[in-house]
């Protein structure tokens, strides 16, 4: 049985629970597509927005994968950290 693991992303425009669905629903589309599992958002006030990607282990998101799905969604990006 393959290990699961997480994926942690920063991730720019994500602020708030309409940003959130917004994201998460077009990030679905393409984990349905890429054999991934489930995402959250983390936000902290202050702070760059986390994501989290739960995957196989040795399957991870390319952030190039993410960054496109987002910008879909919205004015968001995932950034360096």
């Amino acid at each position: 049985m393959a290990k699961i693991v997480s994926t942690r992303f920063l991730v720019d425009g994500v602020h708030n629970d309409r940003d959130t669905k917004k994201a998460l629903q077009t990030l679905y589309d393409v984990f349905a597509e890429n054999n991934l599992g489930q995402a959250t958002f983390e936000i902290v006030p202050g702070e760059p927005t986390r994501l989290w990607i739960k995957h196989q282990e040795g399957s991870a998101p390319s952030r190039e994968l993410i960054d496109e799905a987002l910008a879909k969604a919205g004015d968001y990006r995932v950034i360096d950290g």
